[in-house]
């Protein structure tokens, strides 16, 4: 057989095999070091009922967020978090994402304002037929 032929085939099997790998390939989930979790308080606003709690919760799949706990009636997200995955930034732009609307966190150092206060109730799409709903 030529020898431009031969290694010509086996460039295409190389290629091909790392192209596998990378398709097939799926990242471990970090381990989260229970010394890196910290918890904040998120003000929201939007949140009707426990559609809403859900969704809201359902962010802890996101790297590095080790629990959420949503309250419709007192407009807070408590979230627990690995700082060193994430930060509370990110977190706020995944709970806005669901359509809701942060207006500020709390920490050991205080109440830091996110959005200013909404100058009237939300308007959000019922979604789940309890009430309004904001969550997608």
């Amino acid at each position: 057989m030529n020898i431009k032929v031969l290694m010509g085939m086996l460039a295409a099997v190389i290629i091909a095999v790392a192209g596998y790998l990378l398709v097939t390939y799926e990242e471990q989930p970090k381990v989260i070091d229970p010394v890196n979790v910290v918890k904040k308080t998120v003000n929201m606003s939007g949140m009707t009922c426990r559609s809403c709690e859900i969704a809201l919760e359902r962010i802890s799949e996101n790297t590095g967020v080790v629990n959420v706990k949503a309250s419709s009636p007192e407009q807070k997200a408590i979230v627990e978090f690995d700082k060193t995955q994430t930060d509370i930034q990110t977190i706020i732009k995944a709970l806005e994402m669901k359509g809701y609307t942060a207006l500020s966190y709390e920490d050991e150092q205080g109440i830091h304002e996110q959005n200013p206060a909404p100058s009237k109730a939300p308007s959000h799409e019922m979604k789940c037929g309890e009430g309004k709903c904001g969550g997608k």
